[in-house]
């Protein structure tokens, strides 16, 4: 229900759009009461699935919205604003997420790095995409293509991050650095 409703309701609110367009084409062409009823209904339904909507915030939702934050501090080279988004045993991986993890600090040295020889010059999220897992936790896939300055071409990356809710906060527990022009990526990287 997460996912038809609270996070993407367009296609719910669609289907039931048609619904009531269909009901009303009958309604308009010599059919009864039930039909301007059943079209009625159908666009009140409709309606209330976009409503619905925009209104549930979804920890998919939350979580895409800690990423984008993550993300933007990154790029402002806000080291330590960027580091309070993750939870103090947050994990980082390289590769995928079965790899072995390394403590966050590792995360943080990556991050210095920024600063310096991996300074970006600019960066655009090409994908990203939320998924609640339960009520307390989402997961974020994202890519970017990045203009580093050590690197003459954009540098395209992607990541998949784990957010979950740590009292009133949305928490990044676990960093996964998927690739790095389309290959598997690996510590090195930031060296």
């Amino acid at each position: 229900m997460n996912e038809w409703l609270f996070e993407n309701p367009w296609p719910l609110a669609l289907l039931l759009g048609a619904v009531a367009l269909i009901g009303l084409w009958r309604a308009l062409t010599g059919g009864g009461q039930r039909d301007w009823i059943a079209a009625g209904i159908a666009a009140t339904l409709a309606a209330l699935s976009i409503l619905v909507g925009r209104l549930v915030v979804t920890p998919g939702e939350h979580a895409q919205a800690a990423v984008e934050e993550f993300i933007d501090r990154a790029i402002a080279l806000d080291v330590d604003g960027a580091f309070q988004l993750f939870t103090a045993d947050a994990v980082f991986n390289y590769g995928n997420r079965e790899a072995p993890s390394e403590q966050v600090g590792a995360l943080r040295s990556a991050l210095e790095s920024l600063k310096t020889r991996n300074r970006i010059e600019s960066n655009r999220v090409t994908r990203i995409a939320a998924a609640t897992l339960d009520d307390r936790t989402g997961e974020v896939e994202f890519s970017c293509s990045t203009a580093v300055e050590r690197v003459d071409a954009a540098v395209p990356s992607r990541w998949i991050a784990r957010v979950r809710r740590v009292g009133e906060r949305w928490q990044i527990d676990r960093l996964t650095f998927v690739s790095l022009f389309a290959q598997p990526a690996v510590p090195r990287v930031w060296r």
